[in-house]
Order: C-alpha cells, then structure tokens, then sequence
C-alpha cells in the first residue's frame, strides 16, 4: 500500500489517491501516514476528508503531529498542489478541521504561515490568510473564575486577552467576554451565560476587505474566524485589518493619482522597485487617453478664435477656470471614495442623495466666495470691465459647482459598474472638466459679449 501511495504521487494521480484513502479504515491511514517521507505524508493527509482527517489527526502522538504540521512548508508540497488547475484543487483540497488549523498557527511562524496558506485550503486575498493564534478560547462551561486564572497565567499580551473567546462542542463559535464584564460576573458562572457577540465573526472564505469593514463598524480589537461548520479557526487582530486598510488605501492613492495597475497579477506600480519599462507603461496609458480627450478640449477653444479676437482679455481666464472646476471636482471625490472605504456610505440611492444634500450647500458657498475672490483680483490687477467680470464670476461659480457634482457622481457611477472608484483618477476628472469649464466660460461669453461680434 504504501509503494501504490508513492506511486500514485509520482505520477500526479491524485483524485485516485483521494479515493483509495477515502476507503481505508483510520488505523491504516495512520500506519501509512507513519511509514512515509515528511512530503508524502503531507500530500496524503490534505487528501483526506475533513472528518477523516480529524481522526487521523487526532491519532498521531504529539511529536508526529508536529512534524506532519511542519513538513506543510515544504515547497516540493507547494510545487505539486499549487500545479493543480482551480477546479481540481476545489474537488480534491477539503478545508483543513479547526484542530489541525489551530496546531498550524501555534507552530509556525507569520512568514511560514503566509508560505503555506493554500494548503489550509483558503483562497487567495480571504480573511483566514490574516489569522493567526494569539487569542484565549476557553469551552462555555469554563466558570468565570479560572477563565480569569487562565488569563493571569497565560503568556499572551494584554492586547490579546481583552476579551476571552467561548467555545461550545467540536470548538463551535459561542461568543465572547470581555475581561471588564468578567472581573464583574460571579465566580461560579459559567462563560456561556456571559457571552456576547455570537453574531460578530468573519468567515474563513471572506474577503479580506470584509474582514476590515467589521472592525471599523464594530470597533473591535480581535475579530474571530470560523469555518463553514461556525468553527473557531484563528482571529485577526486590528493592527493587521489596519494595515490592510492602509494598503489599500495607498493602492487607492497611487489609481487617484493617474496610473494603471498592471500585470503580473494586476499589481500597482512600485516607483521604488519596479524597472524603467513598467513604470513608462503604467503611467503612459492613462496620460495618452487624457491627452485625446486634451485635443477636443483644445478644438473648442480654438473654435473661439472670434469671441477671443474680439475680447482678448478673456484668454488670461481660461486656465484658472478651468483648473478651478478640476480641483473642485478631485477634492470632493477623495471624500466619497474616502466615505466609501470606511463604510459610511454605500451604493444607495439615499446615500447618493444624502452626499448630495451634505456637498450641494458646501459647493455653492465655495463657488460664491471663489468667484467673488476671482472678480476681486481681476478688477484690481486687470483692471477690466462689469461684463468681464460677471463672465468670469458666472464660469468660477458655475464650474465649482459642475466639478462638486462631478465628484460626487463619479465614485458612485463606478461601484455601480463594480470598478473601484479610485480607477477614475484625478486626471480623468480633471480631463472632464477642462472641456465642462471652456464650454461654459464660453456660453456666459457669448451671453455677455455676444453683441461684440456684430
């Protein structure tokens, strides 16, 4: 049996293997598991189903269980399952019992735990690829006052024992107590009378950015993760979800500002890692669009050349118009997007219509003190006339507005389209409303100075 074992993993014939174990009794999985090389064992266990695994688990004395936990760094293993194509690996890979999970994340270290994260089964960027052990889980009948022993005595740090995870049978997710409520309780009560929070967990195949939504909407320090069964696997300490969040901050950040995330893997550009040729590219892609949209924004002014010819004085405020209605619309859009990422707003309509009600006063009062302080400084410095100014305080209030509105719209235009809102940079924006502001500063141009080309 054990030559067949090798044999089948020699030639990559892993389904047969899976059900060649499937039909042995325990006792002679664990006598097969014991006779094989670190590798082999590792591969033949993964193989196993999860209640099987448990029991074979189980079996192995301590010293085997922490060999087989650490011969799941072997990068031979990695090479030989990651090889599988994604529907092979969902047939063949059971997620791993909550036992065995538990002795992976005690024994091995974050960098181990990162390198053999798809042997637990788990898929790229899910919340279990963020656990790890440090955490107090005690059983529901546990009485308050040697949970509280347990806390006193554990190595962990404080950070970690704020609060005291409660488990049922087969470590079934109960809840949890915060120390504060259990210093209060009577000695002889049990944890399961004093748990709270049954509800507030993450699950192993969640998105991470889940994972990090919760704890800013529950304000929690240690956020737990079950598996399918609601089984305890690990927890995710904030400093970790927060770290994520500024991650994806930054990617959010480095999109904003005009660049295209590109391959391998769809990653962001690195200006201090990646080589000459990507960081041309990730930029040039986005600069060449915006420079075909510039050529139509650059069409209509020249389209003007009468109004200009007749009015010069009307060239010198193009750029500040245009620039206006630009940053306007990039400074709201960073606090949708930022909104966004923080989980104050949603794809709602009534949150679409609620940042609106909140930015529309904002906006109008920007537009008149700007438009005013515009007029200002081109009366005293230009010296030029009322109908220039109501030109140019009609387009500076006009455009503010336009760039408000367009900030607002944007982000919410792109969750809908299910694209991260970030994607549409401030160059993009910008881009909109250079053509927006011309054809405006124009429109009020012909209204005001129209009778200058008769």
């Amino acid at each position: 049996m054990e030559h067949e074992f090798k044999t089948l993993i020699a030639q990559k014939d892993l389904g047969r293997l899976k059900a060649l174990l499937a039909a042995q009794p325990d006792e002679r999985v664990v006598e097969e598991l014991r006779s094989l090389d670190p590798p082999a064992r590792v591969v033949v266990f993964r193989l196993l189903d999860k209640e099987k695994a448990l029991r074979v688990f189980e079996e192995l004395d301590r010293p085997e269980q922490s060999e087989l936990v650490r011969a799941m760094e072997d990068p031979e293993i990695l090479g030989l399952l990651t090889e599988l194509d994604p529907e092979e690996q969902t047939q063949l890979l059971e997620e791993l019992p909550a036992k065995v999970v538990k002795r992976l994340l005690q024994e091995l270290s974050p960098e181990a735990r990162a390198q053999v994260s798809f042997l637990l089964g788990f898929p790229e960027g899910s919340a279990a690829r963020l656990m790890d052990p440090y955490y107090l889980a005690l059983p529901q009948e546990t009485p308050a006052e040697a949970a509280l022993e347990r806390a006193r005595t554990s190595d962990l740090e404080p950070d970690d024992l704020e609060v005291i995870f409660v488990l049922g049978p087969g470590r079934v997710y109960e809840g949890y107590v915060p120390i504060a409520r259990l210093l209060k309780a009577p000695p002889g009560t049990p944890l399961g009378q004093l748990a709270e929070g049954k509800g507030v967990w993450v699950s192993a195949y969640a998105p991470e950015a889940q994972a990090a939504e919760l704890f800013l909407s529950e304000g929690l320090k240690l956020l737990p993760v079950l598996d399918r069964e609601d089984r305890m696997l690990g927890v995710i300490h904030a400093g970790r979800a927060f770290e994520l969040l500024q991650e994806q901050e930054a990617k959010r950040v480095v999109r904003f500002g005009g660049t295209l995330a590109l391959p391998p893997q769809g990653a962001d550009i690195d200006i201090v890692k990646d080589p000459f040729r990507r960081l041309f590219l990730g930029r040039f892609v986005w600069l060449a669009l915006l420079t075909v949209f510039g050529v139509f924004t650059s069409t209509f002014v020249a389209a003007q050349e009468e109004m200009l010819s007749a009015a010069i004085i009307l060239a010198a405020f193009v750029a500040p118009i245009i620039d206006m209605g630009g940053n306007t619309g990039s400074q709201t859009a960073t606090l949708v997007i930022r909104s966004m990422a923080l989980g104050q707003v949603r794809l709602r309509w009534r949150d679409f219509l609620f940042v609106l009600k909140r930015d529309v006063p904002v906006a109008l009062a920007l537009g008149l003190a700007i438009a005013l302080l515009e007029a200002l400084l081109a009366f005293f410095s230009k010296g030029v006339g009322a109908e220039i100014l109501w030109v140019v305080g009609l387009a500076m209030l006009t455009v503010t507005m336009l760039g408000s509105l367009v900030g607002i719209v944007l982000p919410f235009l792109a969750k809908r389209l299910g694209a991260d809102p970030a994607t549409l940079s401030a160059p993009v924006i910008t881009s909109v409303m250079d053509l927006l502001g011309v054809a405006v500063y124009f429109g009020y141009a012909y209204i005001f100075l129209g009778h200058l080309l008769r």
